[in-house]
């Protein structure tokens, strides 16, 4: 076989590896779930996050007000018991159990802001909660056939690898050499097709002296134009 043919079939051989390698890695970056999947997944989790942090304050908001309705009640039985006879310390308890009233307002209103809330993130909660649930089962649907496609790229990958090994036994090491020099700098495409009198790659006209040489010649000819290694059927 020409040495540029072996060359031009090598790039044919290449670019389908790639391609191959590139749908692999896509469809291992969707075993966990499409974009969209995850993407819910991660909002669900935020809103749940975000509803349990709401219930916990009014459960705390709560918590301290009975604690503090029990200091009222006791403080508000001291003051008419009778047990404190001192007016200063009379003024510093009756400024103590308003203060504490106070606060346990303060604490009923947050209490009253979090159960709204929390109310309003349990219905948003539940309608994401239920989308998911929705699209995780769309998703199952779609894994398996997602799973033999993988299946299948790994495969065609190890047939193109070992099929590459065996070409490149054939070529010329320096052909070789720079093929992989000037697919490593034009994009991953080092030999071009002469189409007519221009190159396939980037169409520009060739001078009749370099189209003859490729037809005629079974050495490297570059396109003049772009540097790739011309390559005529």
């Amino acid at each position: 076989m020409n040495p540029i043919a072996e060359l031009y079939r090598m790039q044919e051989i290449d670019t389908a590896w790639e391609k191959i390698r590139q749908r692999i890695l896509q469809l291992q970056k969707f075993s966990g779930g499409s974009p969209k999947l995850v993407q819910t997944r991660e909002q669900v989790q935020a809103a749940e996050a975000l509803l349990n942090e709401t219930r916990k304050e009014q459960r705390d908001a709560e918590l301290e007000a009975n604690s503090l309705a029990v200091h009222i009640k006791e403080s508000e039985e001291m003051l008419m018991g009778g047990q404190v006879r001192s007016p200063k310390e009379l003024e510093a308890l009756s400024s103590n159990v308003e203060s504490m009233r106070h606060h346990k307002s303060t604490l009923d209103d947050r209490s009253v802001e979090a159960m709204v809330k929390a109310d309003e993130l349990g219905q948003k909660f539940a309608l994401q909660a239920e989308a998911l649930a929705t699209q995780e089962t769309e998703w199952k649907e779609k894994q398996q056939a997602i799973e033999d496609e993988l299946q299948r790229r790994k495969k065609e990958y190890v047939y193109l690898k070992n099929v590459r090994e065996q070409a490149v036994k054939t070529i010329d090491s320096k052909f070789l050499e720079q093929y992989e020099y000037l697919r490593g700098r034009k994009n991953g495409i080092a030999v071009a097709k002469l189409e007519e009198d221009s190159c396939g790659a980037c169409h520009m006209q060739l001078p009749v002296g370099v189209v003859g040489s490729v037809k005629r010649s079974e050495d490297l000819v570059l396109c003049t134009a772009c540097g790739r290694i011309l390559y005529s059927a």
